[in-house]
C-alpha cells in the first residue's frame, strides 16, 4: 500500500482532466455546437455564442447526472443530495466549457483535474481518519 495514495490522486486528476473532458467538452459540447451552428443557419462564420452557452449548459447537466451513478455506490440517493451533486458538478462543468470555448481542450483538462487534486487528497484524508 506503499504507493497507492500517489497512485489515486494521478488515477483521479487523470481521468477526470483528460477522461471527462474528452467525453463531455471535445466530444458532446462540440457535437452540441456543431448541431446547433448547422441549426441556426449561419454556415459562412462560427456557432454564435447563444449557441455556444446552450451547448454549455447541457453538456453541464450532463456532467453532473453523470457524478450520480459513483455517488450512489456509496450512498444512499435522496432528492436533496441529488440536486446537490448535479447543481454542484454542473456549475463546475460550465466552467469547464467556457474554458474550453473560449480558451482550449488543454486549459479545461488542467482545470478539472486541478479540481480534482485537493477532492482526491480530502477522502484519502477522510478515509484515513475512518
Amino acid at each position: 500500500m506503499r504507493y497507492g495514495k500517489p497512485r489515486r490522486l494521478r488515477r483521479g486528476g487523470c481521468h477526470g482532466g483528460v477522461t471527462e473532458e474528452l467525453m463531455l467538452r471535445f466530444g458532446l459540447m462540440s457535437v452540441l455546437a456543431f448541431v446547433g451552428w448547422r441549426v441556426t443557419g449561419r454556415r459562412t462564420d462560427g456557432p454564435r455564442p447563444v449557441v455556444m452557452w446552450a451547448a454549455i449548459l447541457v453538456s453541464a447537466i450532463l456532467f453532473g447526472l453523470g457524478h450520480l451513478p459513483a455517488l450512489a455506490q456509496s450512498v444512499d440517493l435522496t432528492p436533496a443530495l441529488i440536486a446537490r451533486t448535479v447543481l454542484l458538478n454542473a456549475v463546475a462543468g460550465i466552467l469547464f466549457g467556457w474554458l474550453y470555448w473560449r480558451r482550449s481542450l488543454e486549459a479545461a483538462m488542467v482545470a478539472h483535474a486541478s479540481f480534482h487534486v485537493p477532492l482526491v487528497a480530502l477522502s484519502l484524508v477522510q478515509v484515513a481518519v475512518v
